[in-house]
């Protein structure tokens, strides 16, 4: 008997720790449909305003999270950091900031990995 509760102890720990580290996905994911369009709109707009408050957004993000929900999902965590680099390099002059033909495409890349990642089939739960 003692072992059943155990067992299910364990399992409901799992269970939850499995669900806190998801929902990093899901709400990193949610960020950027927020910060996305945001930045879009202040490149079209040249207005480098934007950029220091939505800095202070990201890492406000970041301290909710340890770094162990961090590391396990590595392409919400680097979309999440990086997404900013290149609205800076869309508005900065050519060259002077970071070379957008394997930058950009990394980060686009690191976003939709994220986002599968928020996909409920992608979610790992103990059976």
């Amino acid at each position: 008997m003692k072992f059943l509760f155990a067992f299910i102890a364990l399992l409901c720990a799992l269970s939850a720790s499995a669900a806190d580290e998801s929902t990093f996905a899901t709400e990193a994911v949610a960020f950027l449909d927020t910060e996305l369009p945001q930045m879009d709109k202040a490149v079209a707009d040249k207005d480098r305003a934007y950029f220091g408050p939505a800095l202070d957004r990201v890492q406000l993000f970041f301290s909710g999270w340890s770094g162990d929900q961090l590391e396990r999902y590595p392409a919400c965590s680097r979309a999440i950091s990086d997404f900013l680099i290149v609205g800076l390099c869309k508005i900065s002059p050519p060259g002077t900031l970071c070379e957008p033909v394997t930058f950009f495409p990394k980060v686009d890349n690191h976003i939709e990995q994220c986002r599968d990642s928020a996909k409920p089939a992608n979610l790992i739960v103990p059976a």
